[in-house]
């Protein structure tokens, strides 16, 4: 119990604090797009402006409608954010003690506990009882739906490859000490030229479909329809405000960061340092929890780079995206892999 209690907190704080700094930094780099200034006063060059919307947002009074049902309106922002938390549980961040002890079927699961954030999303629309929310719980629920389909087909294609699903061993795989790679003379240099996406170019294929998805998962734009302002008002949560509704936020940004992990682990080296192990460099080149924090940190930017640059699909778009193109060119993959991999 009190492990389980540590975890917890722990995570909460590593959530918290990732969420703060993508948040800060989405709005700083939203104003560099828009040629404004962001953030400027709370703290130097406003980098406090996160800490006092949270100051805000917790002393927000937290309105309940009252024709909802009131348990279940109060108890759906905790369940959308739980299969967040454990998913973080299954990444090899922590000591052994100190995890879900799944690690070796960590990457099968990952998909299946992250599905279960449906179940608050649909929870939360109806306990709402109002129009809006429902229409925008159709559309998560149908978009996550759709993107689970070829997000779990890359995993499946990247399992095949691997023939694990560990991401300890994704991680030792793509060093210079692992097995494999169709360039084993480039894999002995270590760094990035161990790394998946190098050793196996079929992955500069699954990349962009892992990438799609985990910006539909997150409902980060264009994929934000279920949270579309200008049609629905704010989609499932639009009932909600104060602490229950920075749930939902944290839940949206603690999502990407634990698909951009997820990222990292698969096609990136996980915490293995992206500098060769040669010469004066050799010290830098160790596996590290910066390096996988780094990456992360970069792919998040990159989806915030997207939502400020792209339009918002339309519903047809999004569903076509997914079930045309993206779920039939994953399966084809994986095809392949399992003819001539």
């Amino acid at each position: 119990m009190a492990t389980a209690l540590l975890f917890f907190l722990t995570s909460l704080g590593f959530i918290l604090f990732s969420v703060l700094l993508l948040f800060y930094s989405e709005r700083k780099l939203a104003a560099f797009m828009q040629d404004r200034t962001g953030p400027l006063h709370n703290g130097k060059q406003g980098m406090l402006q996160p800490f006092a919307d949270l100051l805000k947002l917790l002393q927000k009074e937290t309105i309940i409608p009252a024709q909802s049902h009131k348990i279940f309106f109060v108890l759906a922002p905790f369940i959308v954010l739980a299969p967040v938390l454990a998913g973080f549980s299954m990444l090899p961040l922590w000591p052994d003690w100190f995890s879900a002890g799944v690690e070796n079927a960590g990457l099968l699961l990952l998909p299946a506990v992250i599905a279960l954030e449906s179940i608050g999303i649909l929870m939360a629309a109806w306990a709402s009882q109002s129009r809006f929310p429902i229409i925008g719980a159709a559309r998560a629920i149908a978009q996550m739906i759709a993107y689970e389909v070829p997000l779990g087909l890359v995993l499946l294609c990247m399992i095949w490859l691997g023939g694990t699903a560990s991401f300890s061993e994704f991680q030792f795989w793509q060093s210079s000490s692992g097995q494999g790679g169709l360039f084993p003379s480039l894999k002995q240099l270590g760094g990035f030229f161990s790394w998946n996406f190098i050793q196996y170019p079929i992955c500069l294929l699954l990349m962009p479909v892992f990438f799609l998805s985990m910006l539909a998962e997150s409902n980060r734009a264009p994929f934000d329809i279920p949270e579309g302002e200008s049609e629905i008002i704010g989609g499932f949560h639009t009932e909600y405000s104060g602490f229950l509704w920075a749930l939902f936020f944290l839940a949206e940004y603690a999502m990407m960061i634990l698909l951009s992990l997820v990222f990292s682990y698969l096609f990136l080296g996980g915490a293995n340092s992206p500098i060769p192990e040669t010469g004066i460099f050799s010290a830098l080149s160790r596996p590290s929890f910066f390096w996988l924090a780094g990456k992360g940190l970069l792919l998040g930017m990159l989806m915030i780079w997207i939502r400020w640059t792209l339009p918002r699909l339309r519903a047809d778009q999004l569903g076509n995206l997914a079930w045309r193109y993206l779920s039939p060119f994953a399966l084809f993959l994986f095809l392949l892999l399992v003819l001539f991999g």
